[in-house]
């Protein structure tokens, strides 16, 4: 179910590689309160994750530090360990809230548009490590251009959170790369910044051609933009969208760097 902010697109998130957004802190933190606590002594199977128990065992992976500080403040790579700890020991609460305790952390990176998912208690890359380090570089290149980086990481979050159509997301990533290069060239249209990239020597012929394919994809009477016969889409055909769209804005603004020395 989608409620209304997330339908009406008033929410965009992203929580990329090797980082823990503010929103996914803010969400495990939520599920490990309703699932960490202290239990009354019983003969049965404990209600939740035994406090002192769980601080025992992420304490001997990290002395002396306490589980919700690490959520709150410490590296992704701390904030994962702990996670895992949890899934592992609510393996051993009542039977009614074992596949809660499991769904509901799937459920914060989900809705935190994370690059990562959790598979067999784990916590696993939803792509390749080389996309989630092109899609990290793409962070930087587009951070002084808001309305880019609002679009691009809009549309991964929503790739990564299967929370938008696979035509919708191609198309906020191709206009985040067409608003890239419009304020790189000052060009009013995309195939006037692409040409002018090559009059400039920034891309050749052939990366040009390129850049025109990327356009004519983007177009394609498939349904990406215009309702058409052919085959709309799929979860793979944007993935591979944002690979090349990633690797193109790598690529270009490198070029740039080294024009401008």
């Amino acid at each position: 179910m989608t409620y209304f902010s997330r339908r009406n697109k008033h929410i965009v998130e992203y929580s990329g590689y090797e980082q823990v957004s503010e929103a996914l802190r803010t969400r495990l933190l939520t599920v490990l309160n309703e699932y960490v606590g202290r239990n009354p002594h019983n003969t049965g199977d404990p209600w939740d994750v035994e406090t002192d128990s769980y601080i025992y065992e992420v304490q001997k992976e990290f002395p002396g530090e306490n589980p919700l500080f690490i959520i709150q403040h410490e590296e992704y790579h701390k904030v994962f360990t702990v996670i895992e700890i949890f899934l592992d020991m609510a393996l051993g609460i009542y039977y009614t809230r074992r596949d809660p305790a499991q769904s509901e952390i799937e459920q914060s990176f989900e809705l935190s548009g994370s690059v990562y998912t959790i598979h067999n208690r784990r916590v696993e890359l939803k792509i390749s490590e080389d996309l989630a380090e092109k899609i990290e570089g793409v962070q930087t290149i587009l951070s002084g251009n808001s309305s880019a980086h609002e679009k691009f990481f809009e549309a991964v979050g929503n790739l990564m959170g299967r929370k938008a159509k696979s035509e919708d997301i191609v198309k906020d990533i191709f206009v985040a790369f067409e608003d890239y290069l419009k304020n790189k060239t000052g060009a009013k249209e995309y195939s006037a910044a692409v040409s002018q990239l090559e009059k400039n020597g920034i891309i050749s012929p052939t990366q040009k051609a390129l850049l025109e394919k990327i356009y004519a994809y983007r177009s394609d009477s498939s349904g990406v933009v215009h309702a058409g016969n052919g085959q709309k889409p799929a979860e793979i055909d944007a993935l591979w969208f944002i690979e090349t769209v990633s690797a193109q804005l790598n690529m270009i603004d490198n070029k740039l760097k080294q024009n401008n020395k």
